[in-house]
Formats: structure tokens, C-alpha cells, sequence
């Protein structure tokens, strides 16, 4: 299994290093790692203050934006496991977001480890519709269904 993170196995030089989610090369960004277990993409952070809406409440835009990162990686950790890949280091295919639906549960509570669990529902040939719940302990406070399509380097 590859000790690296999925966004981590980027080159440096790609792209995809400057996410706002996820870009170990974006100095304001996020930098949420994330790893595949079994067939979930899973990844525990904690925002901080700059990330509130409100005192002790999460931004509904950050809730969106690890939504839709998390969505992206589940599909290429998915893909990369279906086509035995998974322990590829510079893998070229990535995907995009085509369409996006947000439930904001309940407020999410800042000060806490959030977690991220994702999942393929269905895959096609060039699309996978995914699904990520966010938590904050045992409460589910958003869940996002993704329609991501596959673009090759």
C-alpha cells in the first residue's frame, strides 16, 4: 500500500497541487489529506478559527468546498483501485466535478476533528456518481452527492 496521501502522489509540478481543498502547494488552502480504506476515502481534520460562519460554526462554503474535494479523490482513489493501480505514485487520470448537491444537516461545530467518508454509488465509463458525508463525532451534519467525470492527463 503507498504511504502517501492520494493528492500527495501528484507531481510537484501538477496542477492539482494548487487545490484550495486539498494543495500541498496552495499556502492558503486547506491541505486535507485523505486515503482510501477498502472501498472509502476517508480524511479527519479539524478547521480553525478563519474557517467560522459564525462563532463555533462552520463556513457553509468550506462545508462545500472539502464536499466536493473529497467527492474528486474518491473517485480517482476508486478508479485507481478498480484498474489496479492503486499504488500508482504519479497517477494521470483525475476527475472533475460535472454536477453537485449539498444537505446542510445540522451545524457543524468548529474545535472538533471533522471527518470525511466518501464513496462511489455507481461508476460508468467515464463518470462516477459519489456520495460524502461529513461528521462531527456520531452527528452527520452535511452529505453531498457528486456526479465527477474522469479526465487523462
Amino acid at each position: 500500500m503507498n504511504p502517501l496521501s492520494l493528492q500527495d502522489r501528484l507531481p510537484t509540478r501538477s496542477g492539482g497541487r494548487i487545490c484550495f481543498g486539498c494543495g500541498a502547494d496552495n499556502s492558503h488552502g486547506l491541505k486535507i489529506k485523505r486515503r482510501m480504506e477498502g472501498r472509502e476515502c476517508v480524511c479527519r481534520f479539524t478547521p480553525e478559527d478563519h474557517h467560522a460562519a459564525f462563532p463555533n460554526i462552520l463556513n457553509g462554503g468550506i462545508i462545500a468546498t472539502v464536499l466536493d474535494c473529497h467527492a474528486i479523490w474518491t473517485a480517482v482513489g476508486t478508479y485507481l483501485a478498480d484498474s489496479g493501480r492503486a499504488d500508482e505514485e504519479h497517477p494521470a487520470t483525475m476527475y472533475v466535478t460535472k454536477k453537485m448537491t449539498v444537505e446542510f444537516l445540522s451545524s457543524t461545530p468548529m474545535g472538533t476533528a471533522l471527518e470525511l467518508r466518501g464513496r462511489v454509488e455507481e461508476s460508468g465509463t467515464r463518470s462516477a456518481r459519489v456520495v460524502v458525508e461529513l461528521r462531527a463525532g456520531d452527528a452527520l451534519t452535511a452529505r453531498a452527492e457528486v456526479l465527477a467525470v474522469r479526465v487523462e492527463d
